[in-house]
């Protein structure tokens, strides 16, 4: 049992060194047709509707890659030791947050270069869980990209662990609780994700992600009523709206802001809480509890 973390990105840098001859478009397709069957064979123990996904995010991140820079950044992060990187930062997390029974595995693999989301909100690194086995992390070297690796290493075992004691699964496009036959709501991410950002706050230092306060007072309880009416919503896409913000009618990162904002108040109104003891609680008694209401 633990965690091991597959450098993925060292056999991409392998499919893209022999594309570096083709066209564009070629080597686009050479290097997607070399990288479905790698990434279906990592994800071969996963339930086919996780694999499925995990393949088709593996070739979405990807893009449309110039084989030349690809190489480039693939060297630097091999140079810059994303998987040494990776490794010690789930290790430090464990033992803030023990837990043996996990199996799982962590693939680096390369992101988007064209991608304004992983570029620059996401500081170069994007990660996200396949149920309590498996994490896709997407990496593209940018400024102080190690650090964000770490940080968002740490954030996914909190995933990990929060995945292996409410094990989910997909079901008709949704993410279903196996043990209720529930469907996730908004509400159960935000409290996920603002457990995954309080204990990676916790822990990386000098670590300040955008995400976690992005509204003003003002905004928060402006955009507060809209979120309340949803938070039993069950569409994936209503969800990631919600989470991630629209460039519209939902701020930037609202989901991620007040999810993180419950949690602190759970914190606050509970004084010995910690995410060690939380990660186990259902969201809505989380939530419940915190008493948050940015209108009172």
């Amino acid at each position: 049992m633990g965690i091991s973390v597959v450098p993925a990105h060292r056999v991409v840098a392998k499919f893209a060194r022999q594309a570096m001859h083709l066209s564009p478009s070629e080597a686009g397709d050479a290097i997607e047709q070399e990288l479905r069957p790698y990434v279906r064979n990592l994800l071969s123990n996963l339930h086919p509707s996780f694999a499925e996904l995990g393949e088709r995010s593996a070739i979405t991140h990807l893009g449309d890659p110039d084989p030349g820079k690809l190489v480039q950044a693939l060297s630097e992060m091999e140079a810059g030791s994303a998987k040494e990187i990776a490794e010690e930062a789930l290790r430090i997390a464990a033992t803030h947050l023990p837990r043996p029974d996990i199996n799982a595995r962590v693939v680096i693999l390369p992101g988007d270069s064209e991608s304004t989301v992983l570029v620059q909100q996401m500081k170069g690194v994007l990660g996200f869980s396949l149920g309590a086995q498996v994490v896709l992390t997407f990496v593209w070297p940018t400024e102080n990209w190690q650090r964000w690796l770490g940080y968002t290493m740490t954030h996914e075992y909190a995933h990990l662990v929060r995945n292996h004691l409410f094990p989910r699964g997909l079901a008709g496009g949704r993410l279903v609780y196996m043990r209720t036959q529930e469907p996730e709501t908004l509400l159960d991410a935000m409290i996920v994700e603002g457990l995954a950002d309080t204990f990676a706050l916790g822990i990386v230092e000098h670590a300040d992600p955008p995400w976690t306060e992005a509204l003003s007072p003002d905004v928060e309880r402006r955009i507060w009523p809209k979120v309340l009416r949803r938070l039993s919503v069950s569409d994936p896409s209503e969800i990631r709206r919600m989470l991630f913000g629209d460039n519209d009618r939902i701020p930037t990162w609202t989901g991620y802001t007040i999810g993180h904002h419950i949690v602190r108040r759970y914190m606050e109104v509970n004084g010995d809480a910690s995410v060690a003891g939380m990660i186990g609680i259902p969201a809505s008694t989380i939530f419940e509890a915190s008493g948050y209401d940015p209108l009172a």
